[in-house]
């Protein structure tokens, strides 16, 4: 029989731990639908930039300048993730000032940096979540 409570234990702990992490990885539902409308945008910014369609890159990344304000944007309080969206919006504003130049070489350049700027926040929120797990189950212990 001890055997038997050891292996139910070390069940139930497993799943807390599991339970937890779910917990401290995942996204609201609000913050999935914005990333996933970013990610749209950013596919049709890709397209305008390629086709050289000055109408839609305006219109889309004035879209993307907006999405910010949607309550889902606002994943962490942090100081770094305020300097992560001054970096995406810089970003943005430089592609819509490329395209309003109309010069493709450059609006490629600034819809690189767009890029690198997402990819550098996701990595930002990657590691707070995994620093919030940590402390939660050392908080656990």
């Amino acid at each position: 029989m001890t055997r038997f409570r050891q292996f139910l234990t070390l069940l139930a702990v497993a799943l807390c731990l599991g339970a937890t992490a779910q917990s401290a990885l995942a996204q609201t539902a609000q913050t999935q639908q914005v990333m996933r409308e970013k990610l749209e945008l950013a596919q049709v910014l890709l397209g305008a930039v390629v086709t050289s369609n000055w109408a839609s890159l305006d219109k889309t990344t004035k879209a993307l300048t907006a999405v910010i304000n949607r309550p889902g944007w606002q994943v962490l309080a942090s100081p770094e993730y305020v300097q992560q969206t001054r970096a995406f919006l810089n970003a943005t504003q430089a592609l819509q000032n490329a395209g309003a130049a109309r010069e493709q070489r450059t609006a490629l350049s600034a819809y690189n940096g767009l890029v690198a700027s997402c990819v550098e926040c996701h990595l930002y929120v990657a590691r707070a979540r995994v620093a919030r797990l940590g402390a939660a189950r050392t908080a656990g212990s």
